[in-house]
């Protein structure tokens, strides 16, 4: 069987996590491509304090509530590369 998302999105670091979100929010069904470790390159950073909302918290932290957002809204999330 073959699925179809309206959107799909290549990357779960914190641009392509934020796109799934506006993209449920507009209802639409939004599938994340990743082909590494979810969060991109902020999961390096020790201490992210200038992120308006989050207080400080280290990148990897801010990486997995980006995560759990999008897919408690239903964004559906499969490591895989893009061809």
């Amino acid at each position: 069987m073959k699925i179809q998302h309206d959107l799909v999105i290549i990357g779960a670091g914190p641009a392509g996590l934020t796109a799934a979100l506006y993209g449920l929010r507009a209802d639409k069904s939004v599938i994340v491509l990743e082909k590494g470790a979810f969060g991109g390159q902020i999961t390096f950073s020790p201490k992210l304090e200038n992120y308006p909302g989050t207080g400080t918290l280290s990148g990897n932290e801010f990486a997995e509530k980006l995560l759990e957002q999008a897919m408690n809204q239903g964004a559906e999330i499969e490591l895989d590369t893009a061809t």
